[in-house]
């Protein structure tokens, strides 16, 4: 399977580590994507208000200091203030009611691979299970979370290759704020510079890798809807760090729901054309 570096390292080797336990979760996942089935319907016939055009915003550089350039490797941060008075137990509350106040998110995002190189293009979230990563050009790269399955489209190759969301590290971004709260899945949480970073990873081993999520969190004592997720370092099996970085952030508005569906037979027609 010929795909991106960035496949590999971001989600944690997405398709090589997909043990068969994780492959049949697939299944479990079945229900929560037809529950929306009358929504996706529903869009067919109604347009969808998008999100407003982002307003000009600093991107987060809190993520990674220094942050890592083209050609350089990022590395996470020490993330640890002992300072701050606050027990895990706390910052793990504090995440779980961020993740519960997000619902949208639209963003740029810039991502820096294990190997220095960098990529950037549009991010959106529909929380829970739902994102899209639209690279810019002259990437061939189209990434689509469905609620059930991951799906990573090659416009080159000409191929959709699917794994299911609970066997990449991107679960614990796409998971209801209970899932990661309560799951055990989360393995430390620190404070850097105004902000939360929370490490996640499977509790059950069935995916290889981790995820620091990093949350912009200058007053602990602040509404939930004044943080802001900055970005995440992915880490693969390996230990190969992956850094996104966010900006332009919008947190209001409406997705269509048509931005987080991927048809597997999408590149079928100019097959056929050309035979």
């Amino acid at each position: 399977m010929n795909l991106t570096a960035f496949i590999t390292s971001a989600l944690a080797a997405l398709f090589q580590s997909a043990s068969p336990a994780a492959l049949a979760a697939a299944s479990a996942d079945t229900a929560f994507i037809a529950a929306d089935t009358a929504v996706l319907a529903a869009a067919q016939d109604e347009e969808a208000e998008p999100l407003p055009e982002p307003d000009m915003v600093q991107p987060g550089e809190r993520v990674g200091e220094p942050f890592a350039d083209e050609g350089e490797s990022p590395e996470v941060p020490q993330v640890l203030e002992t300072a701050t008075g606050r027990s895990a137990e706390q910052e793990i509350a504090r995440a779980g009611q961020f993740f519960e106040s997000l619902s949208v998110m639209s963003a740029r995002f810039r991502q820096v691979g294990p190997d220095g190189r960098v990529a950037e293009g549009d991010f959106a979230l529909s929380r829970p299970g739902r994102l899209r990563f639209d690279y810019d050009d002259p990437s061939p790269i189209l990434m689509v979370a469905d609620g059930a399955t991951v799906a990573i489209a090659d416009s080159d190759l000409e191929t959709v290759d699917r794994a299911p969301i609970r066997s990449t590290p991107l679960r614990w971004l796409l998971s209801s704020s209970d899932e990661l709260t309560g799951s055990g899945a989360i393995t430390e949480v620190g404070r850097y510079d105004g902000a939360l970073y929370v490490t996640a990873e499977d509790p059950d081993g069935e995916a290889e890798g981790r995820v620091t999520l990093v949350i912009a969190d200058d007053d602990p004592d602040a509404a939930p809807s004044d943080m802001r997720l900055e970005g995440w370092y992915a880490i693969d099996g390996y230990g190969q760090v992956t850094q996104v970085t966010l900006s332009h952030i919008r947190t209001d508005g409406r997705l269509d729901p048509r931005l987080f569906v991927l048809d597997d037979d999408m590149f079928g027609s100019s097959r056929r054309g050309r035979r």
